[in-house]
């Protein structure tokens, strides 16, 4: 029986017909070695959290894979490491886990381990990197919590180029090339490294497996085997398996009869130079840029620097390991609408492709004519790349809704054929991202032939020509054919642009040729804070306590929960219409599938079909747990589909058959909804009890805010197991208290009889406080009805289907000012959209704020809930808060461009008396940040350049936390042997570091180390009853239930103490145990407790645009922030820096994209949803905390830092507005003019708003 043999950290493995076609090295380093300290998040290559290290063969180079991505029947004779084997508290830990720890670049954790995994696997391969190097390649890894900043400065302390290096690498860290017996600088193509057995080289072996779900699984050395099989087996339904990262581009749900891997034919990984370059279809992405660079330095090959260049744009380095040209050109082939870049740069050159065919025939054709190829039982062999000329020039572009680990929106290559007098020769015109069908401007490369290139008329017939040409197709949900359009005429001129000869080029059109991405310098950030020595460890900068482990992966999550013995799993079936109704759900085909188990309905439910305690403060209304016929939205939960495994359990769920009738057009969007009394109620009305009448101007206007997903790293995840009493479930939920009384009202069952248990969740920022609850309760259903241990770990694309998000909102308002821009009065109204249901009141967030710092006395409020026809919104960091700052921030800024004021001007003309801190703050942060003379290197650089703008703009917040009903038990025992402390307390740890700031409290209070107190994981026994945490008030509640601990303990031992002369603590806790002193204290924090204070804030963010794409970058943003006396300054910080990305990305590049027709969310995955990534953030970042800020001694002078800074993140949308309105004037369009933009600043809405014509596009 064949087998597949490899290492994981050292111990050999081998697997067979025991695994099945869906079994990834994921699943089996997590399912089968129980190895969880690699994560999980999409499974398909986009987020980095199940990063591994590994050879492919003996001797190989070091390099990172997604795990996820790798059958675990492709790993014969891999080495792999995994996070448990970097470091260790058994063998000491990492440098890497030492340094990302001491660095605060770890909050929540549970992106930590692929962190370190990514940058591991660079140095073990690479050796040495510079700082610019270590940031380019960590594309490959997201981190929702700390805005990325401590995560690159923890890393960059290794590069060879940094002050302080901080050295990674000693003699026995080196990877020794067993070539050369020198360190390895991973350059060698695979097939150069592996070392092989005379066995192995007298006789080449077809591993054959028939796997466990009945597919057959081969392994061939030799391109005749492939055919062979094909032979035997048929050719019907196959796949030929390398890297398998196409199933990240277009999802598998179910893998063909055949797999074939191919990443052992040596054949399909050679390169040689014949006339051409010719390169084998086996070629990693990896390897083909090491070709590229090396083949690039000879003659007639010097393009192929160009294609490097690209190909850093593509994919991320652990894709790149493992993705190959052949299966990138054949997910072009399967799917036209792919925007393959290799296609494109080898389309470009008029590059070939070999196609091997049975009987060893071989055809050679264009890169179009292999889109038309059947390609039915063939091979792609390889490319052959033609060799070029010097004087011939190629350019290309890719485009992309970030700077890294993006599919193009377009891409585009050009190449020009020139004579000595710039006359065109030739030239090829390709593009991608426009339609499945148009490649290639054929026209317009006649139009140009014979043509003097750099002249004016000749671009402008070029452009008109091309502008005719192109075939620009509706795709959702790819940006609108306006603005691919835009940006396929753009890229051409841009082209020349770089082409052109400087002394025909108008200096001010010179920007034009500067990639801003490319020139994107080594970011930068600075924290300045306060902290008093005298109060330590109150008020010290110190890590979080579980960093280390958490750098390490020893830190346990919800589904890091062993395997239980009868374990099942389970998965939401989800609705398929946005309306109507249910005539009858057949899951009978679904439970045929091996492996299926059950499926449960709303029938099946045997108390309240809800997750929501409808009737509370929390969850006004209920919400179905499953539907109960009538569809609300697109995604819904219609049932539980139970199986043997996730893969199975997942799969059976897409194939419930559902009967339909009444089948509606949904209404999506707030903008429509708004207008709908039967949708629309007024919630509260605020009357304004002044009105002036120095009125100058009347501004009307409607601004509308999009959704945002939350994307926490770790998705809604229940494991719950039946018990001798009830059920214990462990869940991802910031609410343990809901689950356990909505499991009881939905099972039938006393509360009693529930044990909730929750250590830690991998993010949440609102998501798990009730959105959790659907999820365990459903986990819980299962266990009741089979009566065995179930595991429902949801995936991405139900996670982001099934589940509201951000509550999008219209704000409407008609304000008049005088001449000064001082308000006399307001009407404003603020739409939210709850999604189908107004079961939350999330619109309560804005009654305070609504008018932010102003003054609110000539302000009329109208709040209206709305409800659509979409997933009930929730929770999401700043909820309400961010909608109402951001409006008023908004109308700040569109009175100052009405009245042509300076915006910070009108902010202060109008700044409510009460809160003259914002001022003071403004004004220390003005010369913090050299506001004077950056505002006139802004305006200097826009007068100087065409396409290139800057904007520089403020933004000013004051956050109110809103009192909601706290109720948490914090419990603090002293054990007698050692005097150390367990606290448990009803708060959850999401990464907030509520565990650190209460071990520094209780040490505080207690005068012992920090090292002696323990956090331990909370549940409903020692803390029932327990509210939500959230609102950003946890932490300081927490602290003082902890304060209580503590003064309560010292109250019983100060008698003791008295008796003994200056003890230490462990003499004084035994010499109370010797007195039968109880030592356990508990602390209690109710609604009455708290402490609501306002949080100041005031941001400048300075941006650059590209005009003619309208890409972006930060240059740089100083915030300063009221966060009181920090109780953990580091801690904060990493709050203020982590919730402003966030909000950065809310506001610039998530976009969420709904089918209008059926309300179906289209970008459901890591592909299309787009949240910042590390080379998003600010280039030169810097955080203030304000001086001399002190609450009250109730909370030991802190103040709330989780949520606030989300909504200062409107100065990069306003310093964006403030650059392409520069690019408007130049068309002749008034800066006065408010243009609107609806949702996030993306890079389609900026270059847009540019308002750039064709006729803008000259030399000179």
């Amino acid at each position: 029986m064949d087998k597949i043999k490899f290492k994981v950290n050292g111990v050999e493995y081998s697997v067979g017909c025991d695994v099945s076609s869906t079994t990834s090295l994921l699943k089996f380093l997590r399912n089968r070695l129980e190895l969880r300290g690699t994560k999980y998040m999409c499974l398909e290559g986009g987020c980095g959290a199940c990063i591994v290290s590994v050879r492919k063969c003996p001797g190989a180079p070091v390099q990172s894979v997604n795990s996820c991505l790798v059958s675990i029947t492709s790993c014969k004779d891999w080495e792999i490491e995994t996070i448990e084997k970097v470091g260790n508290r058994f063998d000491g830990y990492h440098p890497l886990q030492k340094t990302l720890a001491e660095k605060n670049g770890t909050q929540c954790g549970y992106c930590s381990p692929g962190w370190v995994m990514a940058m591991y696997s660079l140095f073990k391969g690479k050796g040495k990197m510079t700082m610019h190097e270590i940031e380019q390649s960590l594309g490959s890894n997201v981190c929702r919590c700390t805005g990325y900043r401590p995560i690159l400065e923890a890393f960059k302390t290794f590069a060879s180029d940094a002050p302080n290096r901080n050295d990674i690498l000693d003699i026995e860290d080196l990877t020794i090339c067993n070539k050369t017996g020198k360190a390895c600088k991973g350059k060698c193509d695979d097939s150069d490294w592996c070392f092989v057995s005379e066995d192995d080289v007298s006789q080449s072996k077809v591993i054959n497996i028939h796997l466990k779900d009945d597919k057959e699984w081969f392994r061939v050395e030799e391109l005749d085997d492939i055919f062979k099989i094909f032979k035997h087996k048929g050719d019907d339904c196959y796949m030929l398996v390398n890297g398998n990262t196409g199933k990240g581009v277009k999802p598998i749900d179910e893998y063909p009869r055949l797999l074939i891997d191919i990443s052992g034919v040596r054949a399909l990984k050679v390169y040689f130079l014949d006339q051409n370059l010719v390169v084998g279809g086996g070629t990693t992405l990896t390897t083909l840029t090491e070709i590229f660079d090396e083949i690039g330095g000879q003659d007639y090959f010097s393009y192929l620097k160009v294609f490097n260049e690209h190909l850093q744009l593509v994919a991320h380095i652990p894709v790149k390991n493992i993705g190959t040209i052949a299966g990138n050109l054949m997910i072009k082939h399967q799917h036209n609408d792919f925007d393959s870049d290799l296609f494109l740069l080898f389309e470009t050159v008029g590059a070939q492709v070999t196609i091997l065919c049975r009987d060893g025939v071989r055809k050679t054709m264009t890169m179009l004519d292999f889109l038309e190829e059947n390609m039915r039982g063939k091979v792609l062999l390889n490319i052959l790349l033609p060799p070029l000329n010097k004087i011939i020039k190629v350019v290309t572009y890719k485009i992309m809704p970030r700077s890294q680990n993006a599919h193009a929106i377009v891409n585009s290559g050009y190449l020009y054929h020139l004579d000595k007098d710039n006359k065109v020769i030739a030239c090829r015109i390709a593009y991608g991202g426009l339609s499945p069908t148009f490649t290639r401007a054929t026209r317009t490369e006649n139009e140009l032939k014979g043509k003097k290139l750099f002249t004016n008329e000749t671009l402008r017939s070029a452009l008109n020509v091309l502008n005719d040409e192109l075939v620009v197709e509706d795709m959702p949900p790819a940006p609108s054919v306006k603005y691919r359009r835009t940006l396929a005429l753009g890229l051409f001129y841009k082209g020349l642009l770089s082409l052109c000869p400087s002394n025909i080029l108008n200096r001010r059109y010179k920007s034009g040729t500067i990639n801003l991405h490319k020139a994107r310098p080594v970011s930068d950030g600075r924290q300045i804070f306060e902290t008093n020595p005298l109060l330590w460890p109150l008020n010290q900068p110190i890590p979080k306590v579980e960093a280390l482990i958490q750098c390490a992966g020893e830190a346990t999550f919800t589904d890091d929960v062993p395997t239980q013995p009868r374990e099942v799993h389970a998965a939401f079936a989800l609705t398929t219409a946005g309306l109507g109704t249910i005539d009858d759900i057949d899951a009978s085909c679904a439970l045929k599938i091996p492996g299926t188990i059950d499926f449960f309905t709303s029938k099946d439910i045997p108390g309240v079909n809800s997750f929501t305690p409808g009737g509370s403060i929390a969850s006004i209304e209920n919400e179905e747990l499953l539907c109960d016929g009538t569809v609300k939205y697109h995604g819904q939960p219609l049932g539980i589909m139970v199986a043997e495994t996730r893969d199975i359990a997942e799969r059976a769920a897409k194939l419930v058959k559902v009967k339909y009738s009444n089948v509606r057009k949904p209404v999506i969007d707030i903008k429509e909804a708004k207008n709908n009394p039967l949708r629309t109620l007024i919630f509260m009305d605020f009357i304004a009890k002044d009105i002036g009448s120095d009125i100058a101007k009347v501004i009307k206007n409607e601004i509308t805010l999009r959704g945002q997903y939350h994307f926490t790293m770790e998705t809604l995840v229940s494991v719950s197991r039946p018990t001798d009493v009830g059920i214990e479930t462990r869940t991802s939920s910031q609410w343990m208290d809901v689950i356990q009384l909505m499991t009881s009202r939905v099972l039938k069952i006393p509360q009693n009889k529930i044990d909730v248990i929750i250590e830690r969740l991998g993010g949440a920022y609102g998501l798990k406080i009730t959105r959790a609850t659907q999820v365990a309760v459903g986990c819980n259903m299962v266990v009741q009805k089979t009566h065995n241990p179930c595991r429902i770990a949801q995936s991405l694309e139900t996670n982001m289907r099934g589940v509201g998000k951000r509550l999008p909102c219209t704000g409407t308002y008609e304000i008049a000012v005088n001449k000064s821009g001082v308000i006399q009065y307001v009407n404003y109204n603020l739409y939210e959209d709850n999604g189908y249901v107004f079961s939350e009141p999330l619109i309560l967030y804005t009654l305070d704020v609504y008018y932010n710092c102003y003054n609110n006395k000539r302000w009329n409020y109208k709040a209206f809930n709305s409800t659509t026809d979409t997933a009930s919104n929730t929770w999401c960091r700043s909820p309400g808060t961010l909608e109402a700052i951001v409006m008023a921030e908004c109308m700040m800024e569109h009175i100052a461009y009405e009245m042509s004021l300076d915006p910070m001007q009108v902010r202060l003309a109008n700044l409510d008396s009460k809160h003259d801190a914002i001022k003071e703050m403004y004004e220390k942060l003005k010369d913090d940040s050299n506001y004077n003379e950056r505002r006139a290197a802004v305006d200097k650089f826009n007068k100087e350049n065409r396409w290139k703008k800057r904007g520089l703009r403020f933004s000013c917040m004051r956050w109110a936390p809103v009192s909601i009903p706290v109720y948490l038990d914090i419990n603090l025992s002293v054990f007698t042997g050692d005097g150390t402390i367990v606290i448990t307390h009803s708060g959850v740890e999401m990464g907030q570091g509520i565990n650190t700031k209460a071990v520094q409290i209780c040490a505080y209070f207690l005068k012992v180390p920090i090292e002696k107190v323990q956090i331990k994981a909370n549940n409903t026994t020692s803390c029932p009853n327990s509210f939500v945490s959230g609102g950003s008030i946890t932490s300081q509640n927490v602290g003082l239930g902890v304060q209580r601990c503590c003064e309560e303990l010292l109250k019983r031992l100060s008698p003791i103490r008295l008796l003994l002369e200056n003890p230490t603590w462990e003499q004084l806790i035994a010499k109370a145990a010797e007195n039968g002193l109880d030592l356990q204290t508990h602390g209690f924090v109710s609604i009455v407790d708290n402490q609501i204070f306002d949080a100041y804030g005031v941001a400048l963010s300075e941006v650059e645009i590209d005009v003619i794409t309208g890409e972006y970058e930060i240059r740089r943003v100083d915030l300063s922030e009221d966060v009181g006396r920090s109780v953990s300054p580091e801690i904060d910080i990493g709050q203020v820096e982590g919730a402003f990305v966030m909000g950065v990305g809310d506001l610039t590049c998530e976009e969420l994209v709904y089918d209008p027709n059926t309300g179906e969310l289209l970008t459901n995955r890591s592909w299309d949803y787009y949240v910042p990534q590390a080379r998003d953030i600010p280039q030169d970042f810097r955080i203030y905390f304000r001086k001399r800020s002190y609450s009250n001694d109730i909370v030991l002078g802190s103040k709330v830092t989780g949520e606030p800074a989300t909504c200062l993140a409107i100065s990069v949308p306003l310093a964006l507005r403030e650059a392409f309105v520069s690019a408007r004037s130049e068309n002749g369009l008034s800066s006065k003019k408010w243009y609107p933009i609806d949702g996030p600043y993306t890079v389609e809405k900026v270059c847009l708003a540019t308002a750039t014509k064709l006729e803008d596009y000259k030399f000179y």
